[in-house]
């Protein structure tokens, strides 16, 4: 989507060129993409879990400040921040790795949405000029048990966006990370794309195809352009895209519960390894506890209605956090004992 929030308009460049990279094979390119981001998440998520255990250590000296000046916050706050201080702990480094994923969460929302309509759009171009071309396209979107994997893995969802999500897109926002919602400024129009044989389709002729067919109106690279603006051009649109077996069928639930399941996993280990660094730090723990289960939560019905593509990425990225993370809890543990143990002093000749 051009001149859209920056970050969603970077992640969105970067999942189209790596696709045509690999040849459009998408459950690679999201591999690749979460795995890029897991490694370059990994080193703020590092820092982080050295200051937990740091704070763990000055624990009891933090505690016995809260006696001493329990009857005075200021004077409590200002001694806690200086003793965090001088053993090296950032005040704000819990903090970084939730502020990194919320933002990349929402930005590759957005992303996957209009990397979604692109690909609709796209199929709705083929199967106007060349049906066999279409269909070979619409495999492509297939995923084990997801017939497409651009709409929501939902026995509920149909398989091929229907009209009226279609026409919805043209004239409102799709998601609060986005600004733009004039259909003309997906990149589709302005780049094109190349098929499997490497030949170039440009926008231009993608819309007036699609004028022409009756499912659009106004002039190509003006801001009056509108996909399925009456009726009958979504009447037409939804009898094209019966070829599909259009239906109610198109996954089963299983990336929104893997989604769910995995978060809460992550939570609950995460509560498991901050329980036993700090056992005492029980009102910290409920205060964390509220914004470890809102997460899973949220991914559930996110997923649930969010293309599969997304899902598939966040499925991934949760599973490559917790990979990660118990990897780092392990080493650091390791080193922790390894320096606790004391060397073994040589026995002196008598």
């Amino acid at each position: 989507m051009i001149n859209d929030f920056f970050l969603t308009e970077w992640f969105f460049d970067l999942l189209r060129w790596l696709c045509s990279v690999l040849g459009d094979n998408y459950f690679l390119t999201i591999f690749i993409v979460t795995l890029a981001l897991r490694i370059i998440q990994i080193f703020p998520d590092i820092n982080n879990r050295k200051n937990q255990r740091k704070q763990a250590k000055i624990q009891p000296e933090i505690e016995k400040l809260k006696k001493k000046y329990a009857d005075n916050p200021q004077k409590l706050s200002m001694e806690q921040n200086k003793l965090m201080r001088e053993n090296g702990i950032g005040m704000l480094s819990s903090c970084l790795p939730l502020l990194l994923t919320l933002p990349l969460f929402f930005c590759f929302l957005a992303a996957f949405r209009f990397w979604g309509y692109e690909q609709t759009i796209r199929l709705t171009y083929e199967t106007i000029v060349n049906e066999e071309k279409a269909q070979e396209t619409f495999d492509s979107y297939s995923f084990l048990w997801i017939t497409n994997i651009w709409q929501p893995d939902s026995g509920f969802a149909p398989v091929v966006t229907p009209a009226k999500t279609v026409k919805t897109y043209g004239n409102s926002s799709t998601c609060a990370c986005t600004k733009s919602n004039n259909i003309g400024n997906l990149k589709l129009f302005h780049t094109g794309y190349r098929d499997e044989n490497g030949n170039k389709v440009e926008g231009k002729v993608i819309w007036e195809t699609l004028v022409e067919a009756g499912l659009a109106t106004g002039e190509f690279g003006s801001s009056s352009m509108d996909l399925l603006p009456t009726d009958t051009a979504a009447e037409k649109y939804d009898n094209l895209m019966k070829n599909y077996q259009h239906g109610n069928n198109n996954g089963w639930f299983i990336l929104p519960v893997l989604a769910t399941g995995f978060q809460l996993l992550s939570a609950w280990l995460s509560m498991r390894q901050s329980k036993k660094l700090n056992p005492g730090a029980a009102q910290q723990q409920q205060s964390m506890n509220f914004m470890l289960w809102l997460f899973p939560i949220m991914s559930f019905f996110v997923c649930l209605s969010s293309t599969s593509a997304f899902s598939l990425y966040w499925v991934l990225s949760s599973v490559l956090q917790i990979i990660t993370s118990q990897l780092t809890n392990l080493i650091m543990s390791k080193k922790e004992n390894a320096a606790e143990v004391p060397s073994a002093k040589p026995s002196k000749a008598k």
